[in-house]
């Protein structure tokens, strides 16, 4: 039943004054009103990404009182008339008693979907123990916190992955209601203004969501609200396994492997529903009406749920659709991005990656490409597994199955098989869960304290805290430092192999494991001595395929800041892309001004004879830069600056726990990364002829 609405502006305030037209309610949105509209959101969890880390809630300005949120009798902003009372109390009546919200973040998915189960299991045990129905209110809240890293390739990806889902519960006859705001402020207003009784989300591992998710819960609390939470995110319990290790995070992978092997296997992947009981016992318009009232009786809480655009002629259905990204004051990228998010996206790729058994089987990562041009040699998983597209759990069985029949050569280490790969995700998440300032160097027990260049202690690689930098740097080498970093952002440091990959990333939001490796090596230890933190920021905002805990987890990884030592070991920019690529065509796919070099001087083209360089038109210094540094120098420096910074560190003894005796199999076996991203994780082995500076 349709309802017909005036569109007025709500009439009186508490003084009954004229209330602003952005106090209409357009869109929900950040309750900070200082944020600046043009800033664009970050994805509700970014744990992240995205992905999101704390809620910016804590820095966030809410004017209304706690009695007046909770809809407490006491601090009401107006009275409502006796009709509007009755015309709110009619309209609750229409709903079932029982009111749950399901809370999706980064669960973006029907399968193996264990909040959605766990509701639904809720609604079995009412109907068979005879008592009243409860509806089921599916949400998902376009987190804006007022610092956020979100760049739009992997926000179109998120908002095409809500859309996806979306569709699907439209299928089931439910409506998926789509949010924007803080979480917990959302969250706080929808729950009391529609009465809700249950909520029901998956948990959080690592420290920011954990605690967020604690704050949410004393939300629910307050207002009478039976709180459900299930841990899905990854295969094995985080905190099983760090009570399983004498109450420290594995700071080994073959440590994590041997207790992983010691506890239950994961659970299997439960299937999608085919039916939602309950999904269309509420229509928008009721649920609109009720935010709508609730507003009225408690003005204050409109900044909450208010369009920061002002916008006052949003319907009810235009209130909880999916926004296109320019309404988050992004550009949609142009091209688009290689891969469209959504979970029905996944399953199709894992359907394709999976058709040739063999392949699945026999994987080994190091015989994968970073130089191909005709598309990526991986699984290209990485992004639907970091926001939940795909379930890790789902994954696992398809690859185990195929195993059984196509097993991988004997003495394959585990951590080169896809399997590994998914390893090395539950490594980096279960460290993070266990270590609170994992995105810093500062306060990071594992973390080795290198006396980086442009290392400001306030700038963290965490989703949402601000970094604060320095409104002149007077040092002369920071200045260079932070011209260096440009440059490496910009893929324009004179180094063909490295800003071929840098292109790519800005370009598609993607780029191959060893890609990734090499040119966060170059930026740390390698060749410019950066602090690794600058890197991994930037990464969070590029890479669409971001995951937190795995994205800094590498970062320190490959920076030799946390669980690798060798920092000696380091591969050329110049020799070591030549073992895929001689010709160097990825090079010339993504540095254009390179396309005609010859072979024998793509690499390294500043060496072409200045004939070369006209006929292949391409003058070095004008067409391309001269490399921003000379490269053997460069690496001579960093290790000395890496020796110094450890032997003067008390990280080596206080930290022993990752510098102990047992060394990392990777230590001997690779230079020591283990980069997720394109197939979650992976350890990369450079060939001895190659991983020494040239």
């Amino acid at each position: 039943m349709t309802r017909k609405r005036q569109r007025s502006t709500w009439t009186r305030n508490v003084d009954d004054r004229p209330t602003p037209h952005r106090r209409q309610i357009a869109t929900l949105n950040n309750v900070d009103t200082t944020v600046d509209a043009t800033t664009p959101p970050g994805p509700e969890d970014a744990e992240n990404a995205n992905n999101n880390g704390p809620s910016a809630s804590s820095t966030a300005t809410v004017t209304s009182s706690p009695d007046v949120l909770q809809g407490g009798a006491t601090a009401k902003a107006e009275t409502i008339g006796d009709n509007e009372q009755l015309k709110q109390t009619k309209v609750k009546a229409a709903l079932p008693k029982r009111r749950a919200i399901v809370w999706f973040r980064r669960d973006l998915r029907l399968h193996d979907n264990l909040a959605l189960d766990a509701a639904m299991r809720t609604q079995q045990q009412l109907q068979r123990a005879g008592d009243e129905e409860m509806a089921l209110l599916p949400i998902y809240i376009l987190h804006r916190p007022k610092f956020q890293r979100c760049g739009p390739m992997r926000f179109q990806f998120v908002l095409e992955a809500i859309a996806d889902l979306a569709t699907s519960i439209a299928k089931l006859d439910g409506r998926l209601l789509v949010l924007r705001g803080d979480a917990e402020d959302v969250l706080r207003v929808v729950m009391t203004a529609w009465g809700v009784t249950d909520l029901f989300f998956e948990a959080g591992v690592v420290h920011y969501s954990i605690e967020r998710d604690n704050r949410v819960r004393d939300i629910a609390k307050s207002l009478d609200v039976k709180v459900t939470t299930v841990r899905g995110v990854t295969l094995y319990d985080p905190h099983e396994i760090i009570r399983l290790n004498g109450g420290q995070p594995p700071t080994h992978y073959e440590r994590l492997l041997e207790i992983t092997e010691k506890m239950p296997q994961p659970t299997q992947p439960i299937p999608a529903p085919v039916k939602l009981a309950n999904a269309a016992s509420f229509s928008t318009t009721q649920l609109f009406s009720l935010l709508e009232d609730f507003c009225q009786e408690n003005p204050s809480t409109a900044d909450v749920i208010a369009g920061v655009d002002g916008d006052v002629k949003k319907t009810e259905a235009e209130l909880f659709a999916v926004p296109p990204l320019t309404a988050l004051g992004l550009t949609p990228p142009n091209p688009h991005a290689p891969f469209i998010g959504g979970e029905s996206q996944a399953l199709k790729r894992l359907d394709d990656f999976c058709e040739d058994e063999r392949r699945v089987g026999q994987f080994e990562k190091p015989k994968t490409s970073p130089v191909s041009i005709d598309g990526p040699s991986t699984t290209t998983l990485s992004a639907y597994l970091s926001f939940g597209c795909l379930s890790a759990r789902e994954f696992f069985y398809r690859i185990m199955f195929i195993q059984l029949q196509y097993p991988h050569r004997p003495g394959l280490p585990t951590q080169v098989t896809l399997e590994g790969q998914l390893m090395w995700r539950e490594f980096f998440y279960c460290y993070a869960c266990g270590t609170p300032k994992f995105y810093s160097q500062e306060g990071n027990p594992g973390c080795k304290q290198i006396d980086w260049r442009l290392l400001n202690e306030d700038y963290v690689s965490h989703p949402e805290l601000d970094e604060h930098e320095p409104n002149q740097l007077t040092d002369p080498d920071e200045k260079i430092a932070m011209r260096q970093f440009q440059s490496w952002k910009d893929g324009r440091t004179g180094f063909p192999w490295i800003d071929a990959v840098m292109r790519q990333i800005n370009q598609e939001g993607w780029t191959h494991h060893a890609g990734r490796h090499a040119v966060a090596c170059f930026l740390t230890r390698g060749v410019l001595y950066i602090s690794w933190l600058r890197g991994a920021t930037y990464f969070q905002e590029k890479m669409i395929d971001l995951d937190w805990p795995i994205n800094v987890g590498n970062w320190l990884w490959v920076s030799a800041s946390c669980f690798f030592t060798n920092y000696r070991r380091m591969a050329s920019p110049s020799t070591f892309p030549q073992r895929w690529d001689q010709q160097g065509q990825f090079i010339r796919k993504y540095v254009p001004a390179l396309r005609n070099m010859p072979d024998k001087y793509i690499f390294e083209p500043w060496r072409a004879p200045l004939k070369v360089q006209r006929d292949a038109e391409c003058l070095i210094g004008k067409d391309y830069p001269f490399p921003i540094v000379d490269s053997k120098l460069a690496m001579s420096r960093c290790i000395a600056g890496m020796s110094k910074s450890i032997s003067d560190s008390d990280t080596e003894s206080t930290n022993s726990s990752v510098t102990s005796t047992r060394t990392q199999t990777e230590d001997t076996e690779s230079d020591g990364s283990s980069w997720s991203g394109d197939d979650i994780c992976y350890n990369y082995r450079v060939p001895a002829s190659i991983s020494q500076p040239e």
